[in-house]
């Protein structure tokens, strides 16, 4: 920790750009880690760094899957929130919004009185924390909540009527399976779990005819259409070892001893647990 305090105590003395600005930022293990990999994250996700910003105001709100992002100079408001899964490699996807959209973002922040928010010391065991950035030309501030909870104090009530105003205001759920729908096959960490993606391929693609019964006969007994999902397709088991469904493409119908379908029920669920939430493909080669 005190490596931590060090180091930001170096910055503003030897930067000149930082030293301009008053920083407010909590002695504690959480906001810490934060500030230390800060510069990293910001570079992964190539966005501005508030602590030299010099607009008249920016905010941050970074979440375990989602970074919202607001600033305003002079009579001009932008936004924008990056989805991104936690995997080694990011993978994130960028949306920007209007500046109507953004204007009122503003407001309902200033009215919320955010810049007056203080970090809070409870936490918890399951769960992810929420941090907010916040930037003035003369000053700097961080505070941290764990999963807040509007029963906890009056700020983390503030916190949670903040973020459920953003959500609400860039309709953060569709955005989101947005982004879930446009990552290519295979397994990504979401939250404490994992999510698997999967897509049939596309028409251009050549296909052996097993494929082409494999794809109609998955449509057809399990319901998939376009407005499927990808993380609600079925898993995929190919001699008993996990696939995705361009793998069906590397055999032909005389290669296939076993193709069976199953919808998901208790038995399924049972055998294979949440993995078979959304049925269940069982193929067996020669």
């Amino acid at each position: 920790m005190k490596q931590i305090l060090l180091s930001i105590l170096l910055i503003l003395v030897f930067n000149p750009i930082f030293g301009q600005k008053h920083f407010d930022i909590p002695e504690n293990k959480v906001v810490g880690r934060f500030i230390e990999t800060l510069s990293k994250n910001l570079k992964d996700f190539d966005s501005q760094d508030l602590r030299v910003s010099e607009d008249s105001l920016s905010i941050r709100v970074w979440k375990t899957h989602e970074v919202f992002t607001i600033s305003q100079n002079n009579a001009s408001t932008s936004s924008d929130c990056k989805f991104h899964t936690t995997n080694k490699e990011l993978v994130f996807k960028s949306f920007h919004f209007s500046e109507s959209v953004s204007r009122s973002i503003m407001d309902s922040l200033l009215v919320a009185g955010i810049w007056n928010l203080k970090d809070e010391n409870y936490r918890g065991i399951d769960g992810s924390f929420v941090f907010v950035e916040i930037s003035t030309k003369s000053k700097y501030k961080v505070v941290s909540y764990w999963s807040p909870n509007s029963e906890r104090s009056n700020d983390c009530k503030t916190v949670v009527q903040i973020l459920k105003m953003i959500d609400n205001t860039i309709d953060s759920k569709k955005l989101r399976n947005e982004f879930l729908n446009s990552l290519p096959s295979g397994s990504y960490r979401w939250g404490m779990a994992s999510i698997r993606i999967d897509k049939f391929l596309n028409k251009d693609i050549a296909k052996t005819d097993f494929y082409k019964e494999a794809e109609y006969k998955i449509k057809q007994e399990l319901e998939i259409t376009n407005k499927t999902n990808h993380w609600e397709y079925p898993l995929i088991l190919i001699d008993n070892e996990y696939a995705k469904i361009s793998d069906l493409n590397k055999y032909n119908d005389k290669q296939i001893s076993k193709f069976e379908v199953l919808k998901t029920d208790n038995n399924v669920i049972a055998i294979y647990g949440t993995n078979g939430n959304n049925g269940v493909v069982i193929i067996e080669t020669k």
